[in-house]
């Protein structure tokens, strides 16, 4: 059994170089290369296009949310003991911010449930949707400092924190202790929506 493993070993590797040499000699050196970059790049590719519908699907469908501006997310360790926080920003678009601005509380009262929810889990499913300033939690309270909500305390409830970008952070503060946007708490995460900066913040820690 050990030298069949062994074998194979050695054979494996002789079949993939002499798959890439045939296939180098028949194919013109465009078509060869393109080939290459499929085969390479397309893993990666989707993982990717994989990784961005993740996280926009952490916003609720009805928002109409398509791009994310920024993001800043870091995870230590895997598992159940594992720990994880982040920040996303996503541009919202500016029909349905002005819808929101004329419907107020009620668009998220009356906001339709997303059609896939069962196969994205807890994701983009929120509850109790309030108006900002954000009121403090027994988790999340006033930053002593500043005397208001900052969101870098969310972030580091659990002592794993981010550097957020200064302009991001400062305009995130601003959102969160202000009137005039809308928040709820889901499963994972915080998400905020200003209608008047057309901005959804999401944050998570754990």
């Amino acid at each position: 059994m050990h030298y069949l493993i062994l074998a194979l070993t050695l054979i494996i590797p002789l079949l993939i170089i002499a798959g890439i040499v045939y296939l180098y000699k028949k194919l013109s050196r465009r078509t060869f290369v393109l080939l290459a970059l499929t085969v390479t790049g397309g893993p990666y590719l989707a993982y990717k296009l994989y990784e961005r519908q993740f996280m926009l699907e952490a916003v609720p469908d009805a928002l109409g949310v398509t791009s994310i501006a920024y993001q800043n997310e870091e995870s230590w360790g895997f598992g159940p003991g594992g720990n994880e926080s982040g920040m996303r920003l996503y541009p919202l678009p500016d029909a349905t911010a002005q819808l929101i601005k004329k419907r107020g509380i009620d668009f998220f009262k009356d906001m339709p449930a997303n059609q896939n929810q069962q196969s994205r889990d807890w994701r983009g499913s929120y509850e109790n949707w309030a108006v900002t300033p954000i009121a403090p939690t027994e988790s999340w309270t006033v930053n002593k400092e500043s005397g208001r909500m900052d969101i870098d305390d969310y972030i580091c409830t659990y002592g794993f924190c981010l550097t957020i970008k200064p302009s991001v952070a400062a305009e995130a503060n601003a959102i969160i202790n202000s009137p005039g946007s809308y928040y709820a708490y889901g499963r994972v995460g915080l998400i905020v929506v200003s209608p008047e900066k057309t901005l959804v913040l999401y944050l998570y820690n754990g």
